[in-house]
């Protein structure tokens, strides 16, 4: 079976954009032609990312067997996932796994065929306990018709709370994809760590819904469901629950039996795939059409400078004029003073502002909870635990942060194109930068004082002793008083307890101390070095920016520039008005062309939108009937 081929509306748009380079190239605008060129790969590239997130054990792994009929990725009692598991459309089923290099070799890692037989001894945390191999991802591909449009599926570790060391590579890749299916089962509801989760998730992927597992093994799990709704919609988190039975697709499969296919869910989730499919490219053609018409916008006016020019002689000083101040506009816009500068530069110094400030006091409330902890027990007792308590509570705070920032950068991207007459102000948005977490596995804590839990304090019990015995039978000895060495002997052993435990509270009064002066290290590095990492890519953020936009007011200076010369050359030609306005009006038929082929796709993008819209509101009122039908949600 060979992947599926690009649709009819992609395969009319890449003709027009083709069209359209032509064009650029035959008035000399390589710089038009060369962004029309890097646009192709919008269409070209048909790879549609969805990523399967939840906890650990939550059934991630058994929800893309079962929606593909095919067991690919390992599943068992005992087996979770360690690395991302990516599943792709292949004529037959093959497996390759990505190494890291070793660490110091700066190589850029290796790729390798494996037997599809060893997935689990690669993927998961059985076979691969602490991704001892330094494996970054195995790849999987399958041939079934749900992955031919270029559907990849990626099976990710269990995030095991917002802090865990498996996010860095996780929510590092979110930005990038254009769906999420987060994964909880029906056996209990969110819990907060899964809540705070999601509200970062959807801040980096909007396209998010909720996959509910494990119905055919709890039989109120629609109380589960509107319970989660609830927590969801206090959570500020709109998302939709898709209730499904993996087991129970897999024995329809096996049977062939629709009406269970139709009981265990998955029909509901398989449309909401293929939405996801329409809606990347509905996303791609309408950036395309954007393209393209802008480019057209450019082309046309030196050819509607020229036109005008040689069909209204008398005309050409005021053309001449209107596009003069046309170019002087286009110049202000190049001035470190426009309005889309400031914008831009205000925009960015809010939002460094707010990241850092936000960033400090998320990392004073994980210190003042840590303070408390110390205080509470014996941090030399429980250290380890602590400690990688502490650097995921700080990850998950810097993995909030980072969606903040995300979120923010994206909404100074569409104020920015507001200051711009131009279509490409939808296309235009924040680059992507990778989540610090990563950075938090480089720090060290200083722990010694764990290794001097208890020195000393013998040596304190047996002075403070020593001193009790002394006191009750040899200086009453010396006044002429008799104390039988019994009772001496007590209240030496009296005053040597009491010691050890005076000495025992001040070594763990010292501990704590010590304890509580690491965890503010700890806590300032990362201050140090996160806010680094977040002022970096800030600047990264909005130097992209400013290097994308000013590439289009470029382009618009060039165009204008060309307009005008274009007048005054029209004016001011020797040639006959017959060859001049022949070879015009050819260009002009082939532009009027290139404008009908895109009015003919975004028709045909409209007619689109509004059946999908229209089997929308469709599915909802059939879901609201069913509902008042069945109150209790129990099939």
């Amino acid at each position: 079976m060979a992947q599926q081929a690009p649709s009819a509306a992609v395969g009319h748009a890449l003709e027009t954009l083709d069209m359209t380079v032509k064009g650029a190239k035959a008035y000399e605008r390589e710089d038009l032609a060369d962004r029309l060129t890097r646009a192709r790969r919008l269409l070209t590239d048909s790879t549609i990312t969805v990523h399967v997130v939840g906890e650990f054990k939550q059934g991630k792994s058994s929800l893309i067997n079962a929606l593909l009929t095919a067991p690919i990725c390992p599943v068992d009692d005992d087996i979770a996932t360690s690395v991302p598991t990516e599943v792709r459309y292949a004529g037959q089923v093959a497996a390759s796994a990505s190494f890291d290099s070793a660490p110091g070799s700066g190589g850029p890692g290796w790729t390798e065929p494996i037997s599809p037989s060893e997935i689990a001894s690669y993927a998961s945390e059985a076979g691969n306990p602490g991704n001892t191999r330094r494996l970054r991802a195995v790849t999987i591909g399958i041939d079934r018709p749900l992955l031919s449009s270029g559907l990849v599926l990626i099976d990710t570790p269990g995030v095991g709370g917002l802090g865990s060391v498996h996010n860095a590579t996780t929510i590092g890749s979110l930005p990038q994809s254009h769906a999420v299916l987060f994964v909880s089962d029906a056996s209990q509801e969110l819990t907060y760590a899964e809540l705070r989760f999601l509200r970062t998730v959807q801040d980096l992927c909007p396209n998010i819904v909720m996959i509910m597992t494990k119905t055919d093994l709890y039989p109120h799990w629609a109380r589960i469901r509107d319970l989660n709704a609830n927590h969801l919609r206090r959570a500020g988190v709109e998302l939709e629950i898709i209730p499904v039975s993996s087991e129970i697709r897999q024995v329809a499969a096996r049977s062939a039996d629709q009406a269970l296919n139709n009981e265990s869910g998955f029909p509901v989730l398989v449309n909401h795939l293929h939405q996801v499919i329409a809606n990347a490219e509905r996303v791609a053609l309408d950036s395309t059409v954007s393209h393209i018409t802008r480019a057209l916008d450019q082309l046309e006016i030196a050819l509607a400078a020229q036109n005008d020019t040689l069909v209204a002689p008398q005309n050409a000083a005021r053309i001449i004029a209107t596009l003069e101040r046309t170019k002087q506009r286009a110049d202000a816009l190049r001035e470190r003073s426009s309005k889309w500068q400031l914008v831009l530069q205000d925009g960015f110094a809010d939002i460094n502002s707010d990241v850092e400030f936000d960033l400090r006091q998320r990392s004073r409330t994980v210190l003042h909870e840590a303070e408390a902890a110390i205080d509470d027990g014996d941090p030399a007792k429980n250290w380890t635990e602590f400690e990688e308590w502490l650097r995921q509570r700080l990850a998950g705070e810097a993995l909030e942060n980072y969606g903040m920032f995300v979120r923010r950068a994206k909404e100074v991207a569409a104020q920015v194109g507001q200051h711009f007459e131009l279509a490409e102000s939808q296309i235009v948005t924040a680059r992507d930068v990778s989540a610090p977490i990563e950075k938090l596995r480089d720090f060290t804590v200083d722990s010694a004082f764990v290794e001097k839990k208890a020195k000393g304090a013998g040596l304190a019990a047996m002075q403070k002793g020593y001193g009790g015995v002394l006191m009750f039978t040899m200086l009453p000895a010396m006044l002429g008083l008799a104390v039988p060495l019994p009772i001496g002997l007590a209240a030496g052993v009296l005053m040597g307890g009491f010691g050890l435990k005076e000495q025992r509270k001040q070594q763990l009064e010292r501990r704590r101390n010590e304890a509580k002066n690491t965890v503010r290290r700890f806590v300032d590095e990362f201050n140090m070095q996160i806010g680094k990492d977040s002022r970096d890519a800030i600047r990264h953020v909005q130097r992209e920016l400013r290097n994308a936009w000013s590439d289009r007011v470029s382009e618009l200076q060039r165009s204008t520039a060309d307009g005008l010369a274009a007048a005054q050359q029209a004016a001011q030609s020797t040639e006959t008005d017959a060859s001049a306005r022949e070879r015009l009006e050819n260009d002009r038929k082939s532009m009027a062309m290139l404008r009908a082929r895109v009015a003919d796709l975004q028709s045909h993008l409209d007619r689109a939108q509004a059946a999908v819209e229209k089997a929308q509101a469709e599915q909802r009122a059939r879901e609201l009937t069913d509902a008042a039908a069945n109150p209790s949600g129990v099939a």
